[in-house]
């Protein structure tokens, strides 16, 4: 009985050392949590590059075609921006490209890449990958937008 009393003494010991010896996790990359004030541009950027370094080796960083839209942006600015994705689309893209679309304003975002992608061409886009930063509201209209043209969706939502 005694034996017992000891064996799970120091059981009880050891456990608790070796909780004692866990390392708590490392505290988040300030650069990967989502700004809080969506007019702050700088910090959006710097959010959007260092989520854009998840999903993009480094030796394929030259092949990103990122799209930012600033909050507030205006509907003149607007037009040109899905003016210019739907001219570099149309024209082909080159294969292993990734296409980036990110905003604070996530719904004008994905309003954006509905009316770039508005007339697909099945399996243009077929070896390009394309990545929405954004809510999760907007996921699935942006990703049938984008698939109708062939390309792969990558999704991250900003939260």
């Amino acid at each position: 009985m005694f034996r017992r009393l000891l064996a799970i003494a120091a059981l009880t010991g050891v456990l608790f050392t070796l909780t004692a010896c866990e390392e708590p996790p490392p505290p988040p990359d300030p650069a990967k949590v989502v700004p809080t004030v969506p007019t702050d541009s700088a910090a959006w950027k710097k959010y959007v590059a260092a989520i854009s370094k998840t999903y993009v080796p480094a030796d394929q960083s030259s092949r990103i075609f990122a799209t930012f839209v600033e909050y507030g942006q205006d509907e003149e600015k607007t037009a040109r921006t899905i003016e210019n994705i739907k001219n570099f689309i149309g024209r082909g893209i080159a294969e292993g490209t990734t296409l980036l679309f990110a905003s604070p304003d996530s719904p004008l975002m994905a309003s954006i890449v509905e009316q770039a992608f508005a007339e697909p061409r099945a399996d243009l886009l077929k070896s390009i990958r394309v990545i929405f930063i954004g809510q999760k509201a907007e996921e699935e209209r942006v990703r049938t937008a984008v698939t109708a043209w062939g390309a792969s969706f990558i999704f991250h939502e900003a939260k």
